[in-house]
């Protein structure tokens, strides 16, 4: 029984050890190692598994930009430049308190928009107001706070 209990233990620490490998490998430098852990170990299995998209800027407005998946929580966003754009999920069909994970992999600033024209805010600012996030190759952590509104920093 002993060596059945510890070989169970060696195997889910190794299948641990694996997720939070890829998980680290897919956040990059886009935090810090100490962050990176407590990400992987509280989300390892989400970010491991099929819940990550890359997707690359279009357009230059709310109505072009690259829409962001509402069924990916990791988003990997390439090509911000300060003008090409990208949209959040639809408010209205997310869940409240769902968390959304943009890693800008472009040195640019990145525009984010709310997905919904004339309903949908971002920071409380005005309706369908862009999100200009920094410059940089950095995670933006948007949160949906209620069915038409969202905070991103």
């Amino acid at each position: 029984m002993k060596r059945i209990l510890t070989l169970l233990t060696v195997v889910l620490v190794s299948s641990s050890v694996a997720l939070a490998d890829a998980c680290t490998q897919f956040l990059g430098n886009a935090f810090t190692p100490n962050q990176e852990l407590r990400i992987c170990k509280q989300n390892g299995a989400i970010i491991a598994q099929d819940n990550v998209e890359t997707v690359a800027g279009t357009g230059t407005n709310q109505a072009t930009g690259a829409a962001l998946s509402g069924t990916n929580y990791v988003h990997r966003i390439t090509g911000a430049n300060g003008v090409l754009a990208w949209t959040l999920p639809d408010a209205n069909v997310n869940t409240i308190g769902r968390v959304h994970i943009l890693l800008n992999t472009t040195a640019g600033a990145p525009l984010i928009f709310p997905a919904v024209a004339g309903s949908d805010t971002i920071n409380g600012a005005a309706v369908d107001a862009v999100f200009a996030a920094l410059t940089g190759i950095k995670p933006i952590i948007c949160v949906q706070f209620t069915s038409t509104g969202w905070i991103c920093s």
